[in-house]
């Protein structure tokens, strides 16, 4: 099925972000000022929930199989032995096969929309999405100074393979992310007919191998050149990690304000575990004492260079 939609919207999620998506389609529903198609999937024995919790929302619910029987080379039975967070990134790469349209919008579950947003924000001209591409300075400097240390080695681990395997060189290092991703159908098919189907090989390998998605997008766009390369920083203003959030409060970052550069914000939801579907992870008085820390600490560094 074709929506004859130059873009639409795509989340792959499961239950226990089922609360921030709520939040999420409550963002679109208000902003999604061109009605773009949106489109959820989630794991196949969790539907039946889906459908009951999003009742009143308008989108369209896959079950993530759907997605990944379109590629008889993915071994299923060897995905769902990997971490969730690698699978969510095979289905997310391979939701282009569906056919839905040449483009789409990947949105994580803790994104949320702040301002109205329409088909000029993602298509440059021609059906050509815009391209994310940047050098990930904003959060390499806030985790220089406020940790965690392990984040530069991390960025360069999780991207200098993949630009290494596809033959890129030069010092640089681009960021092709973060969430909301924008991607060209276009693009991934050149990875697959110069890349994959040479190496014989498929996605789920290739990000055993390397696990970013948006690497290996990003990487294959400029050495393939599938799609003109129009650039755009990050569309989104992502808190990586809770001190980066009470920070920006701190300072009087309000939505307000963000929303002069950003559509949107994303709330991590590996520290905004809140926000979780069903029992809580931690206790509510432990992640009050952590945010209490946490600001403590900031502003400790604030008094010390007024």
């Amino acid at each position: 099925m074709h929506t004859n939609s130059p873009l639409v919207l795509y989340c792959c999620t499961y239950s226990k972000d089922l609360n921030r998506v709520k939040r999420l389609l409550k963002s679109i529903s208000e902003f999604n000022k061109d009605q773009l198609p949106v489109y959820i999937s989630a794991p196949e024995k969790e539907i039946s929930l889906f459908e009951m919790e999003l009742k009143g929302f308008e989108f369209h619910l896959l079950s993530e199989m759907d997605i990944l029987r379109k590629n008889p080379l993915i071994d299923i039975p060897k995905l769902y032995q990997q971490r969730g967070w690698i699978q969510q990134q095979v289905i997310k790469s391979e939701f282009w096969r569906m056919g839905f349209s040449e483009n789409y919008l990947v949105l994580d579950s803790d994104c949320i929309f702040i301002k109205p947003f329409k088909i000029e924000d993602f298509i440059a001209k021609d059906n050509i999405p815009y391209s994310i591409v940047h050098e990930g300075r904003d959060v390499l400097q806030a985790t220089e100074r406020f940790g965690p240390k392990y984040a530069r080695e991390g960025f360069i681990k999780d991207r200098k393979p993949i630009k290494d395997k596809l033959g890129r060189t030069g010092p640089v290092i681009y960021d092709y992310g973060y969430a909301p991703f924008l991607w060209s159908k276009k693009v991934w098919q050149s990875l697959e007919t110069n890349y994959l189907i040479p190496q014989e090989t498929n996605f789920l390998d290739i990000i055993l191998e390397c696990d970013s998605e948006f690497t290996w997008y990003g990487e294959s766009l400029v050495k393939y050149q599938a799609i003109p390369i129009y650039p755009r920083e990050q569309l989104f203003k992502h808190y990586h990690y809770e001190h980066q959030y009470w920070q920006d409060r701190l300072l009087g970052y309000s939505e307000k304000i963000l929303k002069k550069d950003y559509m949107g914000i994303v709330y991590q939801s590996n520290w905004q575990t809140w926000e979780d579907f069903g029992q809580p992870r931690k206790k509510l008085a432990s992640r009050i004492l952590r945010s209490i820390k946490r600001i403590l600490k900031y502003i400790q560094f604030r008094l010390k260079i007024i």
